[in-house]
């Protein structure tokens, strides 16, 4: 939980010291971003939580669609031993969606995303370790507030796997970076 808190600060710090809220316009109309963020994974077959560090890379097709690419890594494990299972983690992932933005006002919008992900987890059951790639559907819901004309902080509901036996759901803080 410790982790958790010191993750969720450095995204929102990083964010903060960017600079203020935009009076006006998005943080990117067009063009290239990048972002910093963290995610809290809960997989509800496993009964375990997950902290991953993302990496995202997106470009901004205009005010109200873009598409996005994540990569994440766990750093964190967890186990369950009514179930024998330990040393839960991603070992890898990768996310493809495309976000659709609706703006609330000047500077916060609304926005949902649809796509596909490709994770590798690893567990320990006890004869050996098992690791697995799984590839389903990814959907969303978040906020987004522009910090200035360059950047915005987001905070997202993330369902995982939602196709396979293990669904996961994720609540994650993202500080984005627009390049043009």
């Amino acid at each position: 939980m410790n982790n958790t808190r010191k993750a969720i600060a450095l995204v929102l710090a990083s964010g903060l010291s960017a600079g203020t809220l935009a009076q006006g316009g998005f943080a990117g109309d067009q063009g290239p971003y990048v972002g910093i963020g963290y995610q809290n994974l809960s997989a509800d077959l496993l009964d375990v939580t997950l902290d991953t560090a993302m990496l995202t890379g997106g470009w901004q097709l205009n005010p109200y669609l873009s598409v996005e690419a994540s990569y994440t890594r766990s750093f964190s494990k967890d186990s369950n031993p009514l179930i024998g299972v330990s040393d839960v983690r991603i070992r890898q992932g990768w996310i493809g969606s495309a976000v659709g933005s609706l703006p609330i006002s000047d500077s916060i919008s609304a926005y949902a995303r649809v796509g596909w992900g490709w994770h590798r987890l690893s567990a320990d059951f006890g004869d050996g370790t098992d690791k697995e790639w799984i590839d389903d559907p990814v959907f969303g819901v978040g906020l987004k507030a522009n910090l200035s004309p360059m950047s915005e902080i987001r905070a997202e509901w993330t369902r995982l796997f939602d196709d396979s036996n293990i669904n996961a759901n994720g609540i994650s803080f993202t500080y984005m970076h627009h390049l043009r």
